[in-house]
């Protein structure tokens, strides 16, 4: 039997050709596998769904460097092991982890960046070589004028923000 990622996408490879679109939202796909009983949603461990909305959350508490005048993660993950299995473990980036787990929080997180880029550029690449006689996407792999423009878009928040 397939797994339940097989079987979303074997569903929605049907929805897509019964609806004719050539792009979807997955609340329309979800209502009709619903209506239509081709979709339940998978039993949930009670603990493992509260654990995903807690490390949601803290994935999203942000606090506010006032002197840099940007906000940032109050809280950082890093997957430790144990046991043979990958847990991840939260700290609070002011008061938590030692010197060695906050490193390795960053080289995780950086490692994580370059794979989401790397399956970025190989998307582009298929999409290019696939349909050729559209104009050809571009991915600027530099992301410093990125960062900047963010950093001063969270300034001009903060501004607002001080402002009301």
């Amino acid at each position: 039997m397939a797994n339940f990622t097989e079987q979303v996408v074997k569903l929605w490879e049907e929805w897509e050709a019964e609806t004719g679109d050539v792009s979807g939202d997955p609340s329309q796909f979800v209502e009709w596998a619903v209506s239509n009983r081709k979709l339940l949603p998978q039993p949930q461990d009670v603990k493992k769904m509260l654990r995903r909305q807690v490390t949601s959350s803290l994935r999203q508490a942000r606090r506010l460097d006032q002197e840099g005048g940007f906000t940032y993660r109050a809280y950082q993950s890093v997957s430790l092991f144990e046991g043979g299995q990958p847990i991840k473990h939260y700290f609070d980036t002011d008061t938590g982890g030692s010197p060695a787990l906050r490193q390795k929080s960053v080289k995780q997180r950086r490692e994580a960046i370059a794979s989401d880029v790397y399956r970025a550029v190989c998307d582009v690449d298929r999409m290019n070589k696939i349909h050729t006689n559209d104009p050809q996407l571009n991915l600027f792999t530099d992301f410093t004028d990125d960062v900047i423009e963010q950093r001063l878009a969270d300034q001009a928040d903060l501004d607002d923000a001080g402002e009301a």
